[in-house]
């Protein structure tokens, strides 16, 4: 995999150079892009990264957040799925006939060891960083290959190794990253461009959980900044013609955090 450091750097200045590289490709209006998680830390970043270049769905099971996030964005529309319980995944909005983008970031983490986890954690925690990625990814399929599309998955660099007191998280994250293999392997032919990203520790809510679990303090500083990884999709997205970034792992600058 290619490794990268990604800094911040303006949003702004990404949104803009991506809406003036689009506008020479759509001719009736912008480009579509799903965020799956797009309420989430990650998620709000890429919203706004991609904001003024296309046309948004903002999916997540939380309405009242993303209809108040509609509110304040000029071309989008949300909708509402659940992916711990597949609830409104078939439920594909007519809008998405085609779509250009599809970026998952929504995830889950739980920590303990492998006697201790219940089978139902095992479950739940496969069902949304896994088995709604792929339902989801496969509705909308047909979409994605009528627009020669792509698809980012906001993966884990937790997939290096095999962690002890997280292995339903890891194995979940393992497994993402076999799906992305195939679907990248299958859909090239179809024109659908398939990354996967892998960041290290992220300033996110879930990271929060992760150090309360680890016994250690929250230090967003040290951390990569949700900013830093939708940047890196504006590398993905600019990749040019008969070029395919497959993989990006992007590790914070301090090098004692892993």
């Amino acid at each position: 995999m290619a490794v990268a450091t990604v800094s911040a750097g303006s949003n702004r200045d990404c949104a803009q150079a991506l809406s003036v590289r689009q506008k020479g490709i759509v001719v009736a209006g912008k480009p579509i892009a799903v965020v799956v998680g797009a309420t989430g830390g990650i998620g709000r970043s890429v919203v706004n990264l991609l904001a003024d270049g296309y046309a948004l769905c903002l999916a997540g099971r939380d309405a009242v957040a993303l209809k108040s996030m509609v509110t304040e964005l000029p071309d989008a529309f949300h909708w509402q799925v659940d992916l711990a319980t597949s609830e409104g995944i078939g439920l594909v909005p007519p809008e998405l006939a085609e779509v250009d983008l599809l970026v998952h970031c929504a995830g889950v983490f739980e920590r303990d060891t492998i006697i201790a986890t219940p089978d139902e954690v095992w479950r739940d925690v496969f069902a949304v960083n896994f088995f709604g990625v792929v339902e989801m990814t496969r509705n909308l399929l047909p979409a994605l290959r009528a627009a020669r599309g792509r698809v980012i998955l906001v993966n884990s660099t937790v997939v290096a190794g095999s962690p002890a007191g997280r292995s339903a998280y890891a194995a979940s994250k393992h497994a993402l990253r076999v799906f992305a293999q195939a679907l990248r392997q299958e859909e090239m032919g179809n024109g659908v461009r398939v990354t996967s990203i892998y960041p290290g520790r992220v300033a996110t809510d879930m990271q929060r959980i992760v150090r309360r679990f680890e016994g250690g303090p929250f230090e967003s500083e040290r951390y990569l900044a949700p900013d830093s990884v939708a940047s890196a999709m504006f590398f993905v997205l600019s990749a040019p013609p008969g070029t395919h970034l497959a993989d990006m792992v992007l590790e914070p600058t301090d090098p004692a955090i892993s």
